[in-house]
Formats: structure tokens, C-alpha cells, sequence
């Protein structure tokens, strides 16, 4: 079976950035124009629903304080989050890790900042199937083992600062637990847990190591009659400074807001982290399936920010808005009611809102991100690139608003007016509806045919590219009872990809089959379980880079994501008959936005176009010709080629501007 290797696009007009090795994408509105920036802010109906996190924030230099991100798989993988903690404690100082926890004994896929790995029977339970069978800690998976001779190991990609000298084991303090031994750094801290010796009630037991490395191990030691077992919530690891900040993650594969009412552990845990931010980012599950707001959904979410307040009075609780999403090639309506529904809860319950889904776009947008190389092809979830993405906004939005309470200080609410983006994205949907027609019919009609029936013979959909369309947009934010206008210059990108090859095989049912371990398999098992195998990749890319000084750089932007596993267990048929003879072609993906090229087997259809025989003997010359955009072409270079003017290219074309893609089909009319 020939290797899959799928290369991780890093786009030209991205400029990365080291912080402690992770990449650090800066988002250019106008390469990704479904962006505006002028709406990234954290909403607020009342001051006092941020104000806690704002004084919070600005006393980081003397006082630690903590942040609590919670939700599903598009969290659990620690993309999104991983980026937002490093830049937000690149400015604010570095508190510590946080709560990691050991995946691999829960059978499901880890951060990409860490590894894990475990021996020994475990037990598991997750929010993902509720009621659980053992009690759930606050990162919403625990495990439990009564194998006295269990361990569990984490290997971090990354050393930790010499600061980092405090561990908090999250269990179960009873006289039933084992006792632990930790060993990092070649030292071994024997660890007792025992509720006698613990008189304050804490969830956790407090050890402090002389030094850390950037492996941990916790082994089970049993030293009374007494202990039957060991039931493990998380280990928490801090810096001894009383300064800067910990981004807890805590997300769930497949988990619904409902699974969060199920944490026996989330009073006591909350208390004891005692976060300044609450971050709720959870919904995708809740209404993915079935297209629909179930009518219990708002309660759910009404009764676990009770809780938090019961937990954190303190605490600001920050709402997030789902993505633009499809299910079944089918775009989900529900997200933008999702939207409004979490603007409602906002305002009753004085919470904070991240409106997630219209600053990435609004809705029918997805694809277009897909194009641009960060969705993966399943429409749900994004790629590294593409959670890096939203991790980098999300900061962006917390210092959008940070800096503007700073600005106005007497202002006492600050909310986006959504009607200007939903009036700019229906004008886009009527621009591409245009566009498409004019562009039809730009092809001769006996052409067409041929084409059509071309495109059902080779499996293939072709998308007719569109032109961008510049648009002078502006956006309403409204303070107290005023709205500020903020005028802001977008290009809209309203281009499909012209290379999109659609295969009819489907996944055989021996691969699924593998892939879920519960007897019962609910829809949000099963995308859990397939996107394990996307981490599972990257994970193993980690472990490479761990075991071997140097890798190439091809190896380091390498990732294989869960689609193209399940690909290579399908045979596809080839697209022509002379498939053996140069069917793999290179191309530039997306107006030169990737520097790297992908290998794809293609069969360009627009190369050429049969006319209509001549009635007449001496064939007369058709009134327009086509000519496809290559590397280096302008309008000037394809003007003077084809003596003509960039104004007439400009008029037969219908360009607004003077930018080409790559791959583009130029209409040229004969003199």
C-alpha cells in the first residue's frame, strides 16, 4: 500500500513566532478575509461581568492568578489553549503548566504537548458517556486502578523553568488510596496519602521537588492492608512564584454541556483552583446531529454557571460561541441560534461573551477555511494550523478588550452589533450567486454539456473560481446607550478551489469497527475515536523528535491527520486510463498562500475546450480564447502576451482588482 503523507501548509503570509517552540500564527485580515477584527473583543453587558479578570490582569506581577478553559474535542487536544497560555503568559508572566492528565489510561488521544503512558489495569470514566461509573474530577475524566504495582508516566516535549518545583496530586485522600512515589529528575519522592495526616480538606496532596524534569512518574506503592486503590483526578504543576499566570485545559473528546452537571468533583476542585476565568467552550455536540437547540440546553447551561458562582463567586465566566459547522456535507443553521442563545444568557446571567462564530466568519464559511488549509475535511474540526488560529484570536480578543477598558474606563458595556456582519455575509452570498452565473456563462453551451458530463464520469466536482470583491465594511459597538461605527477595508474571499477531487468510496466497517472500545457507540464516541488517530500522528511526530537530535525539516511540518488514515485503506479508481503516465502534477494552493506544494493526482479539465466543428471549410477563429494563470503571470505580462490591454482583460473578466490565483481561467477576446 503506498504511504500517505499529508504536509502541514505553512502560509507565506503568516509570520511565526517561537515562544517555548510552539508556533505562533499572526492572522492578516486580508489573507484571511472572513476575519474582522474590529468585532474581536470580549462582550460585555455590564462592567462588573469582567471586572474581576480585568483588576485580576493587571496585577500579575504580584499576584498568581488562574484561568479555567473547559470543553470538547476541539480543546482536549491543547492547540487553541496551548497558544493562548503561552502568549498570554509571554506578557503577563509564566505561573505555571497546570492540570495535565494521562490520556493514555483513559484510551483517548492527549495534548500535543505531552505524552503519556501508563501499566497496569485502569479503569476510566469521561463526560462523554453520562452517568459516569466512577466519579469525574474537574477535568472532566478520572481513572482509578486497585493494581498495587500501576504507574503512570508523562513525557513533556518541552523542559520545564526552574521555577516549576510544585506538584498537586488530584485523588481521592482516603485510608483506601495507595500510597504514590513520584521520580522526576532522577529523585524519588515518596508521597503519602492519607486523610488523618490531611486535617484541611484539600482535594489534592502538595509535593514539592528539588528539581523537575521534563518526564514525571507516579507509581502506586501499598503500604497498609487497608489500600484497595487509586483513584486520579489530574496533577497540577506550578511555579513556587506568587506571580504570573496558569492556563488550566480541560477539554473531552465528544462531550456535551450536560456531561459537565456530572463532575461529583467540580464544586471542590473550582474552589480549590480558584480560577479568575472561566472559560465554557463546549455546544458542537449539543446540536451537531440533529441540526437543533434542544429545549433543555439553555437550563444546563443556566445551572452549571450556578455552580461556578457557587464554587468561584469571584470568578468571571466567559461564554464561547461554536464555529460554522456541516455535518454530512449539510452547513448547521444551529450555530448562529447557538449564538444568540449564549448573547441571551450573557445578558441574564452577567457573563462574558467570545462570539466566536461571527469572528471566524458567520456562517457558510467552513469551506473556505478548508481551502486555506485549516478545517479538516470532515467540516467539524479544524487542523493545527487552524486551532492555532483561533487560539492566537482568542488572545487577541482578551487584549482587544483589555486595552479598551483601559481606554474607557466610565464605559460600562461593550457589545457587537452582529446585524452589520450578517448584512456584509448576505451581500457575499449574492455576490457568489452572481458570480457563478456570470461565470457559467462565459463557456460555450454545446461545451458545457461536455464538460458536465466529463465531471460525473470522473468522480470529480469543479468549482468555477470566483473573483474577489473588496467591500467597505463597518461594524456597530455599542457603549452604554451609544454605537460606536467602526469603519474597517475587507477583502472577501469568495474563491472555491478549483483542484477538489470527490472520491464515492466509502470507510469500510471493519476500520470504525476498531476504532470505538464502548459496546455502545453514540455518534460522539465515534467522531471522539477518529480523532484520536489525527493526535495519535502528531504524537508520535513528537516522540520522533524526542529520540533523534535532528530531523528534517519536512518531518517537523508533517502531520497525518484521521482523514488521510482512513483514505489509505480505500482503493480508489484512477481517473483516466493513462493513469500510470504522469498523473501527479505540483500546484500552488490558493493565490501563492502555501509555501509548500502538495502532490495530488489530478486531471486538469480546463486545459482544453472542444469547440463545435465549422460548417464552413476555412474554420473561422472563435471570438474569445482561455487562458489558464501560471507562476509569475500579472495582467500587464498576460496583456502583452495576447496584445491587448489590462482594461480589457479587467472588462471580459469582470475584475475589480489586479490580482490573479494561480490556476485561474482568463476569458481573452479575439480582435
Amino acid at each position: 500500500m503506498q504511504k500517505l503523507r499529508v504536509v502541514l501548509y505553512t502560509l507565506i503570509f503568516i509570520t511565526s513566532v517561537s515562544v517555548k517552540g510552539q508556533e505562533i500564527i499572526q492572522v492578516d485580515s486580508l489573507k484571511f478575509p472572513w476575519y474582522a477584527p474590529s468585532i474581536n473583543y470580549i462582550q460585555f453587558y455590564h462592567k462588573s461581568a469582567i471586572k474581576h479578570f480585568y483588576e485580576s490582569l493587571n496585577q500579575t506581577d504580584k499576584v498568581k492568578i488562574s484561568i479555567m478553559h473547559m470543553g470538547d474535542s476541539h480543546i482536549q487536544s491543547e492547540i487553541p489553549t496551548g497558544v493562548a497560555r503561552q502568549l498570554l503568559q509571554q506578557k503577563y508572566g509564566d505561573g505555571g503548566r497546570g492540570l495535565v492528565f494521562p490520556y493514555s489510561a483513559a484510551k483517548t488521544y492527549s495534548s500535543i504537548h505531552y505524552s503519556s503512558k501508563h501499566e497496569g489495569n485502569w479503569q476510566y470514566a469521561k463526560t462523554l458517556k453520562v452517568p459516569p461509573t466512577i466519579p469525574l474530577g474537574i477535568m472532566g475524566m478520572s481513572i482509578k486502578t486497585e493494581d498495587s504495582t500501576a504507574s503512570l508516566t508523562y513525557t513533556f516535549n518541552n523542559k520545564f523553568p526552574s521555577n516549576y518545583k510544585t506538584l498537586k496530586i488530584y485523588c481521592n485522600i482516603d485510608s483506601l488510596s495507595y500510597d504514590v512515589n513520584i521520580e522526576t529528575d532522577g529523585v524519588v519522592y515518596p508521597v503519602e496519602i492519607n486523610a488523618i495526616r490531611l486535617p484541611n480538606n484539600l482535594p489534592y496532596v502538595i509535593v514539592n521537588v528539588s528539581s523537575l524534569s521534563n518526564v514525571i512518574t507516579l507509581k502506586c506503592v501499598k503500604t497498609k492492608k487497608s489500600q484497595k486503590e487509586f483513584l486520579f483526578y489530574g496533577l497540577e504543576i506550578t511555579s513556587n512564584d506568587d506571580k504570573g499566570i496558569v492556563y488550566h485545559s480541560a477539554g473531552v473528546g465528544g462531550s456535551r454541556f450536560k456531561g459537565l452537571l456530572h463532575i461529583e468533583k467540580f464544586n471542590s476542585h473550582l474552589k480549590t483552583i480558584n480560577p479568575d476565568l472561566v472559560i465554557l467552550d463546549l455546544g458542537t455536540n449539543d446540536f451537531l446531529y440533529d441540526d437543533s437547540i434542544k429545549s433543555n440546553l439553555r437550563s444546563e447551561i443556566v445551572e452549571i454557571i450556578t455552580n461556578i458562582r457557587v464554587a468561584t463567586p469571584l470568578a468571571s465566566v466567559l461564554l464561547c460561541t461554536t464555529q460554522d459547522l456541516y455535518y454530512k456535507q449539510k452547513n448547521i443553521e444551529s450555530c448562529e441560534k447557538f449564538s444568540t442563545l449564549l448573547q441571551g444568557v450573557a445578558k441574564e446571567l452577567d457573563c462574558v461573551l467570545w462570539d466566536w462564530f461571527w469572528i471566524s466568519g458567520g456562517p457558510k464559511v467552513l469551506k473556505n477555511w478548508q481551502a486555506e488549509g485549516l478545517a479538516r475535511t470532515d467540516l467539524i474540526h479544524l487542523t493545527n494550523s487552524g486551532y492555532k488560529v483561533k487560539g492566537k484570536l482568542l488572545f487577541d480578543g482578551i487584549e482587544n478588550t483589555m486595552a479598551y477598558l483601559k481606554k474607557y474606563p466610565t464605559k460600562d458595556s461593550l457589545i457587537i452589533d452582529v446585524q452589520k456582519v450578517k448584512e456584509r455575509k448576505n451581500k457575499e452570498f449574492s455576490l457568489q450567486e452572481i458570480a457563478k452565473k456570470d461565470s457559467v456563462n462565459l463557456l460555450p453551451k454545446s461545451d458545457t454539456s461536455k464538460i458536465q458530463n466529463t465531471l460525473v464520469k470522473e468522480d470529480k466536482i469543479l468549482d468555477v473560481q470566483i473573483k474577489q470583491v473588496e467591500v467597505l465594511t463597518q461594524v456597530s459597538v455599542k457603549h452604554d446607550s451609544a454605537i460606536i461605527h467602526i469603519p474597517t477595508s475587507e477583502v472577501l474571499s469568495t474563491k472555491i478551489d478549483t483542484h477538489k477531487v470527490v472520491n464515492k468510496a466509502s470507510v469500510p466497517t471493519t476500520i470504525t469497527s476498531t476504532l470505538i472500545t464502548d459496546s455502545i457507540v453514540s455518534k460522539e464516541a465515534l467522531l471522539d475515536s477518529l480523532n484520536t488517530l489525527a493526535v495519535v500522528a502528531e504524537q508520535k511526530r513528537m516522540d520522533a523528535k524526542r529520540t533523534h537530535t535532528i530531523l528534517p525539516i519536512s518531518e517537523k511540518i508533517s502531520v497525518l491527520y484521521k482523514e488521510e488514515i482512513i483514505q489509505a485503506l480505500i482503493t480508489t479508481k484512477p481517473l483516466h486510463k493513462n493513469s500510470n503516465k504522469n498523473t501527479s502534477r505540483q500546484f500552488t494552493i490558493s493565490q501563492k498562500t502555501l509555501t509548500e506544494t502538495i502532490e495530488t493526482p489530478v486531471k486538469d479539465t480546463l486545459t482544453t475546450i472542444v469547440l463545435p466543428k465549422p460548417i464552413k471549410k476555412t474554420p473561422q477563429k472563435p471570438k474569445y480564447t482561455y487562458y489558464k494563470v501560471r507562476s509569475g503571470d500579472n495582467l500587464s505580462i498576460i496583456a502583452d502576451r495576447n496584445g491587448c490591454t489590462v482594461d480589457q482583460l479587467k472588462t471580459w473578466n469582470r475584475l475589480r482588482g489586479t490580482s490573479l490565483d494561480i490556476g485561474q481561467t482568463i476569458v481573452i477576446m479575439r480582435k
